[in-house]
């Protein structure tokens, strides 16, 4: 289980840290179950992170974006986001009144926890992140904040 909890702000007051590219898909939840990169592309991992999430618990968006699927695969309730920098979002189980193309901001809801999955059974949600080239992310380092910071660099003797 990770200690990293959503806080859902901006970071503002924070000296010298920049904003997170993403926030935790739920509010005062925890990941459960951890990101296991498969060997291979097609072997056995864990693509993406569970997040604690009772059935109806509402799915806040990471990032702006747009709704790209909203069904059923494989008998399974899934949502997809794509955002604006190339990734995109997917959700397990979860439902939304949201038809595809329609927008979503950061931080605001879109959609809840419900549904069909044989994922984490009404506790959790699953979140994968893929990147423009169709490699699965580590959802849970794209919500830690970041500082960015120059460093000296010694030209010569």
């Amino acid at each position: 289980m990770s200690d990293i909890r959503n806080s859902n702000t901006s970071n503002s007051g924070a000296a010298r840290q920049c904003r997170t590219r993403m926030v935790l898909p739920v509010a005062d939840a925890y990941i459960s179950k951890a990101f296991d990169r498969p060997s291979k592309r097609w072997a056995k991992g864990h693509r993406g992170v569970d997040i604690t999430a009772g059935t109806g618990t509402a799915l806040i968006a990471p990032d702006d974006g747009v709704i790209s699927f909203n069904g059923t695969v494989a008998g399974k309730d899934v949502i997809s986001i794509k955002h604006a920098d190339g990734l995109t979002s997917t959700f397990e189980p979860a439902h939304s009144g949201l038809e595809t193309g329609a927008p979503v901001f950061r931080g605001k809801p879109f959609g809840v926890a419900d549904g069909s999955s044989d994922h984490c059974l009404d506790f959790c949600v699953h979140w994968g992140v893929m990147d423009a080239y169709d490699d699965y992310l580590d959802p849970s380092t794209l919500i830690l904040p970041r500082i960015i910071a120059l460093k000296p660099v010694q030209v010569g003797d």
